[in-house]
């Protein structure tokens, strides 16, 4: 897929991965319609990309991918800026380190609802304005493949992304629209908070949106269904 001219939602915007590939995709020519839950870095995001880019069209809002009503406003004033849409990623997501005994339910809600019920209600909402054909994008982890004992509520919640692709397709695929799902290893970026890690074994999230983008671009006569990927650090 040619993104010149093309309008692309992007949750998650202004996270690691997501602030690499939005200028990428700014300099090939899209139109872009970002979102993220945090108005100081999204509009910075903003600012930089149109100094960078002055030909490249942007909204942007702040919204609760979680919300339905938040998001049914982000994709009609997007709908009403651009039209018909061509792909959307679905970048918004997190993690929070449980143990089963001491788990607070809150903890347990904000990563389904994030992870999960925000790639549900930005799909379901994009594809009453897909173009045929387009593409969804949702953003799983290897930790939807290799369950650990640190986040296994999180393991759950992108194992359930990697379903939810999978039935939209069923659905959506009818309309033209492909569904795929990038499992990635665990990257460097502000996702991992101040926990203690080795980051020398992570991936670099410039490699991670690489791959996001080969997805994007793939022809739309190709459905890939999800794709699984590590950084060779950790087997060395």
């Amino acid at each position: 897929m040619n993104l010149k001219d093309k309008t692309v939602i992007i949750t998650g915007a202004d996270g690691g991965m997501g602030s690499i590939i939005c200028k990428s995709i700014a300099e090939e020519g899209a139109n872009l319609a970002l979102c993220s839950n945090n108005q100081a870095q999204l509009e910075n995001l903003v600012k930089s990309l149109s100094e960078s880019f002055p030909a490249c069209s942007i909204i942007s809002d702040v919204v609760d991918v979680t919300n339905e009503a938040d998001v049914t406003a982000f994709i009609k004033k997007a709908a009403d800026s651009f039209g018909n849409f061509d792909l959307l990623l679905n970048l918004a997501g997190l993690s929070i380190p449980t143990q089963y005994d001491s788990a607070e339910e809150s903890a347990y809600d904000i990563m389904m609802n994030v992870n999960v019920k925000g790639s549900f209600l930005m799909s379901k909402h994009f594809a009453s304005f897909a173009n045929n054909p387009s593409r969804i994008i949702n953003i799983g982890s290897m930790a939807a493949r290799n369950t650990n004992a640190n986040a296994p509520i999180y393991c759950m919640a992108k194992a359930a992304v990697n379903k939810l692709s999978e039935g939209l397709l069923l659905q959506l695929g009818k309309k033209g629209i492909a569904v795929s799902t990038i499992n990635p290893g665990g990257t460097d970026t502000a996702f991992w908070g101040n926990r203690a890690i080795d980051r020398t074994k992570l991936m670099d999230a410039n490699d991670v949106a690489q791959i996001i983008l080969f997805v994007a671009h793939l022809s739309e006569k190709i459905q890939l269904h999800s794709m699984d990927f590590e950084s060779m650090a950790k087997f060395m």
